[in-house]
């Protein structure tokens, strides 16, 4: 699913779906006391760069002149859909377009899962950027505690940029841990990005409910998620890219670099 970047997201729920006045006053206790022993984290401010958008010249590529040649020439205005309802048809057709992708892939998750399937994800990310392929990664940082190295890595090789949306101030421990040093600035992390979006060259565009994770394409031994994608070619294309410029140029996303 899609959703407006100024649109309040709520965080997961922890100690505040519990009713009772003693266990809110048990959570600003521990609260207190953690913040006095850490101090409080903050970020350091944004830098302002230059709006950087996806790339339109991309008719001359494969995956565009076969966009091209999918639709209807005497419907210009319509575009092609096909749906993924199986887990690995879903993630072959990332791999695919990753793998073919000439220009540009821009790339934007709730949840990239350091597994054996999410470090295939980032390696084919890599591999396009040894290509010569523009790769732009967004990815919310709610649950990518321990994940900075790996991000990082990757941003690293020239042709990639990673930025995380909205950080959460503490950057160490479990996902609690850092949710709790995080509590002072709740107001702001409580905004949370959804979207899970593959764009490949601006000319086909995998988007739906699946993160990158094992128990969203049928690979988990333990429990595994029925989802669904959907495959997009034509015009919707370069609608999905004006919404993930949005969310990439918006003040809440920060280079991997900078936190």
């Amino acid at each position: 699913m899609l959703h407006d970047p100024t649109r309040h997201e709520g965080l997961p729920s922890i100690a505040w779906d519990v009713t009772g006045c003693a266990i809110a006053r048990t959570v600003l206790v521990w609260v207190s006391l953690l913040v006095g022993v850490t101090g409080c984290g903050s970020l350091p401010p944004r830098a302002h760069a230059p709006a950087a958008l996806a790339l339109s010249d991309v008719g001359d590529t494969a995956l565009g002149r076969v966009a091209a040649a999918s639709l209807s020439p005497g419907a210009p205005a319509l575009s092609g859909f096909r749906l993924l309802p199986e887990g690995e048809t879903s993630f072959d057709a990332r791999i695919a377009l990753a793998r073919r992708a000439q220009k540009s892939l821009d790339v934007q998750y709730y949840l990239i899962q350091d597994d054996d399937l999410g470090r295939q994800f980032l390696r084919e990310l890599r591999d396009a950027a040894r290509r010569g392929v523009r790769v732009r990664l967004l990815v919310d940082d709610l649950y990518a505690a321990g994940e900075d190295p790996l991000f990082a890595g990757l941003a690293a090789f020239a042709g990639v940029e990673v930025r995380m949306f909205n950080p959460l101030p503490s950057r160490a421990g479990s996902f609690r841990q850092r949710l709790v040093f995080s509590l002072h600035d709740f107001d702001r992390i409580n905004h949370r990005m959804h979207n899970k979006l593959f764009i490949a060259d601006n000319s086909f565009a995998v988007s739906g409910g699946r993160n990158i994770a094992e128990e969203y394409f049928m690979r988990s031994t333990a429990a595994n998620f029925i989802d669904l994608d959907v495959l997009s070619a034509g015009p919707v294309v370069r609608q999905l890219s004006a919404v993930f410029d949005s969310y990439w140029n918006s003040e809440q996303a920060y280079p991997i670099g900078s936190i």
